[in-house]
């Protein structure tokens, strides 16, 4: 790892060349030194080098869209680390200096180029050096239930053989979790006599708020007593999706290593047996490396709008009040738009009547359980339906600042943390150990921060009942579940960049759309794609041989009135075919007719599978059996081609 000295010579570097360039100006720059110094004071700065590192490489390549989530940091804006502008003055101990650890800061990278930087990593720090991170399941209620069930043969059919054995068991399994209300989203949640709601997380859960499960459970007292002790225990090992840790050195030395199966060339890799929060204790930095379709689709389309237009777009200067983007949203037609394809997200951008970029950070701060109940409260208070409140008046002199951007209503961890600072005198970093403890369920960590928040609270004149109940009416159900402000911010950046991309340039939009789920093979998104351009009033043109390329193309003309007509034209590409097979198709091309095809292609290239496929997709309509038909034509060129061959002197 580089010198504390020579970290800040090149960060201050970077740090001038955006003041010098206008990136930011001399006050953004002071921030940025301030995070500086409070970075290095930490050792965090080591995390953003060795991400700095490789994130330059791919910012550097062509038609590069990068995404992070350190939008808090003006540091990470001077240095170029992400195009999210941060807000408001530094806060020595902002989100990204209030965790006790290093900071954690998520990179988003093309779909296609996630493994050139996995790959650039382990080149440069050494395979021994990197590896991915190990994650251990536990068993939830459905599981233990099903094993506790067979362990102890409630079915009482042991005696009767295997086969009988797992029958009637699995059964029973299954009376026993049909008996359990069906869940709606991603929690179970029932409500008593009194309709209060109740999250059901553990058989002891069921069996007290579930009457129908208690029936059925109460035959089998030793059910409840077995499978409890059952829950949490570890199930299996994984591995992390995107995490990976890199050390200074060899990885075994420091961390017990297994081997997984390994990347694309199917090699061997490797994964730490410590979870997470231990590899964390000990020392190490954990980086994510996602992979984002949507990145692609928007390099994509810049290069379209540019090859097309001949208008280059620097997708991070865009104005973030563009209204033909907002009019977008307010529509709700909002297929491809990222972060907003749900059918709940769309109703709600309609309800919020999106007039500004805030709103949209919102509204995908909200759209999550738990805070997704404050979603009405929000577009009725912003629509002007709804007076806005803070609680209580003892308490909105102290929280309205906080939450006055978002009417009063609660959307941000990142409040959370402040209003704890602001109402009961908090650190903002305690303000951070209160989320992750109600997240993690820290029961007796919750009493105590419970006892000093209403005692801060009183300290500054706020009557205790009325604390009492802000704390576990207000801040415990949303903390449990709540977005952080970095992330939402980061998303919505993203989020608007698609939208003003398909609101002003459409064509080119969804042209790089399907292009990029064509070459992701996600069939059944292109279908859904290909019904949205036709409600954009974009044509679908039939699908003909001699028509089509390997990819999607698109044509557009101009009517008299002076409007635009498009027509995207479906590529070779499609469910079951290969891309040397559409490639050799294309390549062959035009054709007579289908005898012509066969005659010309490599029939073993292009088989008897890649002819029907082709029939499903939508090509060879007015044939009756094509396969049958390139069979015969198959067997005959073979034939024709064998007895030319024949027939050749071999020594002439």
């Amino acid at each position: 790892m580089a010198s504390e000295e020579a970290l800040r010579k090149k960060y201050m570097e970077l740090i001038r060349s955006s003041l010098s360039s206008g990136r930011i100006d001399k006050y953004a720059a002071k921030l940025s030194a301030q995070e500086l110094d409070e970075m290095l004071s930490i050792e965090g700065l080591k995390s953003e080098s060795v991400l700095h590192d490789f994130d330059a490489i791919y910012q550097s390549s062509a038609g590069a869209c990068g995404s992070q989530n350190d939008a808090n940091s003006w540091l990470a804006f001077a240095i170029c680390l992400t195009s999210a502008r941060p807000e408001g003055a530094f806060l020595p101990a902002r989100r990204i200096f209030a965790r006790a650890g290093f900071p954690d800061i998520d990179a988003d990278f093309e779909f296609e180029k996630r493994q050139e930087v996995y790959d650039y990593i382990i080149n440069t720090y050494g395979r021994e050096n990197v590896g991915n991170i190990g994650t251990y399941q536990t068993l939830k209620m459905k599981s233990y239930i099903t094993r506790a069930v067979k362990a102890l043969d409630l079915s009482n059919s042991f005696h009767l053989g295997k086969e009988e054995y797992i029958k009637r068991n699995n059964l029973l399994v299954r009376e026993i979790i049909d008996s359990l209300p069906e869940q709606k989203g991603a929690f179970l949640k029932v409500f008593d006599d009194e309709g209060e709601g109740h999250q059901v997380t553990s058989i002891n859960d069921a069996f007290k708020y579930c009457d129908a499960f208690q029936q059925k459970v109460s035959k089998f007292p030793e059910l409840v007593e077995y499978s409890s002790r059952l829950e949490g225990l570890s199930s299996s090992f994984g591995v992390h999706a995107a995490g990976i840790v890199i050390s200074s050195e060899p990885l075994n030395d420091i961390a017990p290593l297994r081997s997984t199966s390994g990347g694309e060339d199917g090699g061997v890799d490797y994964a730490t047996q410590f979870p997470y929060d231990d590899l964390e204790y000990i020392g190490l930095i954990k980086f994510d490396i996602l992979a984002l379709s949507t990145l692609s689709v928007l390099s994509e389309c810049l290069r379209l709008i540019k090859e097309r237009k001949e208008t280059s777009i620097e997708i991070s200067q865009l104005p973030l009040n563009d209204e033909n983007t907002f009019k977008l949203y307010r529509t709700g037609k909002l297929v491809g738009v990222f972060q907003c394809e749900e059918r709940g997200m769309q109703s709600t951008m309609i309800k919020m009547q999106v007039d500004r970029f805030e709103d949209i950070c919102a509204g995908i701060a909200l759209f999550r359980p738990g805070p997704m109940a404050n979603i009405p409260k929000y577009c009725a208070r912003k629509n002007g339906d709804e007076d806005i409140d803070y609680f209580h008046p003892s308490i909105a002199r102290l929280v309205k600042p906080i939450l006055e951007p978002t009417y009063g209503v609660l959307c941000y961890q990142e409040s959370i943390m402040q209003i704890c600072n602001s109402l009961a005198n908090f650190t903002i970093s305690e303000g951070y150990q209160v989320i992750k403890a109600v997240g993690k369920k820290k029961g007796d960590y919750l009493a105590k921060f419970q006892s000093r928040f209403v005692k801060g609270c009183v300290t500054n004149g706020v009557p205790e009942d009325v604390a009492l109940k802000y704390w576990t009416g207000f801040i415990m159900p949303f903390a449990a579940y709540g977005f952080n402000k970095s992330h939402s911010y980061c998303y919505g950046l993203l989020s608007y960049q698609t939208a003003y991309l398909k609101a002003n340039f459409p064509h080119e939009f969804m042209l790089a759309y399907l292009r990029v789920e064509t070459r992701q093979k996600k069939w059944e998104r292109v279908v859904q794609l290909e019904a949205e351009a036709r409600s954009m009033g974009i044509d679908i043109a039939p699908r003909v041989i001699n028509n089509s390329s390997v990819n999607w193309l698109l044509e557009v003309f101009e009517n008299a009135d002076g409007s635009e007509r498009a027509i995207l034209t479906p590529p070779l590409m499609c469910k079951g075919i290969r891309v040397a097979a559409a490639e050799n198709i294309e390549k062959n091309k035009k054709y007579k007719n289908f005898e012509d095809l066969c005659a010309k292609i490599d029939t073993g290239i292009v088989d008897s599978e890649c002819i029907l496929a082709l029939k499903e997709a939508g090509f060879f309509k007015n044939m009756k059996d094509p396969v049958g038909d390139y069979i015969k034509y198959r067997d005959h060129f073979k034939k024709a081609r064998f007895k030319g061959m024949t027939g050749q002197d071999l020594f002439a």
